[in-house]
């Protein structure tokens, strides 16, 4: 079992927030690893979006183009 505080909203409001009000001065501890964490995290949804994107411009038609390809047939 680990001897580290378990930390939750509470915790985390009461250290910005005091008697006299909202605290100026915050400071926020990363480590490398919960650097590592975000990087990949931000990584990932990036890759999600570009995938997404990719996926709903590729397998569903755009119905502008539609209309313009229809039209270019029927005058030709």
């Amino acid at each position: 079992m680990s001897t580290e505080k378990k930390r939750n909203i509470k915790n985390y409001l009461d250290a910005l927030v005091d008697k006299d009000g909202l605290k100026t001065e915050v400071t926020i501890t990363m480590t490398s690893e919960t650097t590592m964490k975000l990087v990949i995290a931000l990584l990932g949804s990036g890759l999600t979006i570009m995938l997404v994107y990719s996926l709903v411009k590729n397998y569903f038609p755009n119905a502008q183009l539609m209309a313009i390809q229809k039209q270019l047939k029927a005058i030709q």
